[in-house]
């Protein structure tokens, strides 16, 4: 017989030694977000564990005459987290050919205690090997510092010689989360909107 749940979300069932927690398929709990996140509201919590159905686009420029975009019709979502990938070929105007590139988000959600929490991360980069897209750093190679997200840059705003070159928007029915694509490039673009419905 079901008794009720633990604080931490397990199941209590009555058995010859007395009341006992345990932790079945039917009670899963996502795992504790203790540091890197941001605090959510319970609709956005709620809206983010529905497993719907996700379409997103994206992509980005990190130098003069490279660029890409992508699209997809889905994501991996669960009750606890989600992500999306961008892959696509990039042509450079200068060498008018293509190369490996890619760019994505990831999130993973946790209620702690009264809070509802959200952590994030993920990243991108143009050129994989071969030509040029751009004066070569070393022979053979297009060079590339690629795109990250970044709780921490996020808060304190970047500084230095890291630069915000964009935005993550993930939108729910509860409304839309953003975030910063940072680079080293102060001359890149980068962009991700997507929709979870």
């Amino acid at each position: 017989m079901v008794l009720g749940r633990t604080p931490a979300g397990l199941i209590k069932t009555k058995s010859d030694g007395g009341l006992r927690a345990v932790n079945c398929a039917c009670c899963s709990t996502c795992p504790e977000i203790t540091e890197y996140y941001i605090l959510i509201s319970e609709a956005m919590y709620n809206a983010l564990r529905v497993a719907g159905s996700a379409s997103a686009s994206g992509g980005g420029s990190e130098y003069t005459g490279c660029s890409f975009s992508s699209t997809t019709s889905g994501a991996n979502l669960s009750e606890c987290g989600g992500g999306v990938t961008f892959y696509g070929g990039v042509t450079c105007t200068t060498a008018a050919q293509e190369y490996n590139s890619y760019i994505g988000f990831a999130w993973q959600i946790a209620k702690v205690g009264s809070e509802y929490r959200f952590g994030y991360g993920a990243g991108g980069s143009f050129g994989i090997l071969s030509g040029s897209c751009f004066n070569d750093i070393y022979a053979g190679f297009c060079y590339t510092v690629g795109f990250f997200t970044s709780w921490e840059l996020d808060t304190n705003g970047g500084g230095g010689i890291i630069t915000n070159v964009g935005t993550t928007t993930l939108t729910t029915s509860a409304g839309s989360l953003t975030f910063g694509i940072w680079n080293l490039d102060n001359t890149a673009t980068a962009f991700l909107n997507i929709n979870i419905t």
